[in-house]
């Protein structure tokens, strides 16, 4: 929109601006008065499009991605530490398996990484998380019971392997087998492109708002023991959630601690499935559909709350007690499956 006289006028009266080839108007200074300017001459100005799944817009000016959302299965043990790529994650959940161990499904979008890892299997929980993000979501994974695979397959997710793209997954001969397989997820998006392209850009999954819902509670620190074998410590630093390991902070293989904007504990049932891993341990059934407790952690503090989940096609809403919709600090989230049942997590909070 062309300016008037008077809006050149105004606008040379506050800030300097410099014009270029075919009249257009580059600002030099503190771009403030202009914006307030220029919205009373009528001049648009739009902010970008946030990223669905942590509601800030991509990083450099770029445009919201329009590819699937993409999961990759991640382990959690210390055969397989440092882990990689858990960082440029927009959403990672951590869900208990057999023997009472982790794993992350680390979720990505608007950020990827090319290098992830270590990969391990599927488990039935993971399809049950991810049909949130659309009717067919990209899943990384490096294998899984037949039974469970093909579980994982009806439920409409669309499954990446080692065996298939083999392009976008190397074995690290620095690393002990299983625990060296990483993934990139340029490639596995490149792959996913060819094959499915009836997979379409994730829903926003939560809300997102830079002011903290109310009543809420300090909170330094908070402490999810899932079992003997897994425990996750978070730790208010920085003005971020830091993942502690055995009192110091779990570094990624790039020597950078995990951390996150938001930590989501949402408590879920869990009972023995018919299924078992090779040592013979059954494998958990955790349910993700109903409702349950929940705190979610932000800007140091906690609120407390519920969850509900009506089907797994449905949304995950989160709600203080008062049953307003809890938002979360714009940026990346957490979100700790704390099992009931077959394993009895307890949970815990610092002041």
């Amino acid at each position: 929109m062309a300016l008037t006289p008077r809006g050149k006028g105004l606008i040379a009266g506050v800030a300097a601006l410099a014009v270029i080839g075919g009249g257009a108007l580059v600002y030099t200074g503190n771009a403030g008065p202009v914006n307030e300017i220029t919205d009373k001459v009528g001049i648009t100005h739009t902010e970008p499009d946030p990223c669905p799944l942590t509601g800030v817009a991509p990083e450099g000016g770029k445009p919201v991605p329009t590819h699937p959302v993409l999961a990759v299965k991640v382990e959690n043990t210390v055969d397989a530490y440092p882990l990689s790529g858990l960082d440029k994650a927009d959403i990672v959940y951590e869900e208990v398996v057999e023997g009472g161990i982790t794993r992350f499904i680390s979720v990505f979008d608007c950020q990827g990484a090319p290098r992830v890892g270590p990969v391990r299997s599927v488990r039935t929980t993971d399809p049950k998380i991810l049909l949130q993000y659309g009717a067919h979501p990209l899943l990384a994974f490096s294998g899984g019971a037949p039974k469970v695979v093909n579980i994982v397959r009806k439920a409409g997710v669309i499954e990446l392997t080692e065996d298939d793209p083999a392009s976008a997954f190397e074995r690290d001969d620095s690393r002990v087998i299983p625990h060296n397989l990483f993934t990139n997820t340029q490639k596995l998006w490149a792959a996913a492109a060819k094959s499915h392209k009836d997979a379409t850009a994730p829903q926003p999954v939560f809300t997102y708002d830079e002011t903290v819902p109310k009543p809420s509670k300090k909170a330094s620190s908070a402490t999810v023991v899932f079992s003997s074998l897994a425990t996750a410590e978070w730790r208010w630093e920085g003005g971020r959630w830091v993942r502690y390991l055995d009192g110091s902070p779990m570094n990624l293989e790039s020597g950078a601690p995990i951390a996150t904007d938001n930590v989501v504990i949402q408590q879920v049932d869990v009972t023995e499935s018919s299924f078992t891993d090779v040592a013979g341990y059954p494998s958990p059934e955790v349910t993700v559909t109903g409702s349950g407790k929940a705190w979610v952690l932000r800007n140091g503090k906690v609120i407390a709350g519920t969850w509900e989940r009506a089907s797994e096609g449905d949304l995950t809403v989160f709600r203080t007690k008062k049953g307003d919709e809890i938002a979360l600090k714009p940026g990346t989230t957490f979100v700790e499956l704390a099992p009931t049942g077959m394993f009895d997590a307890t949970i815990s909070f610092g002041k």
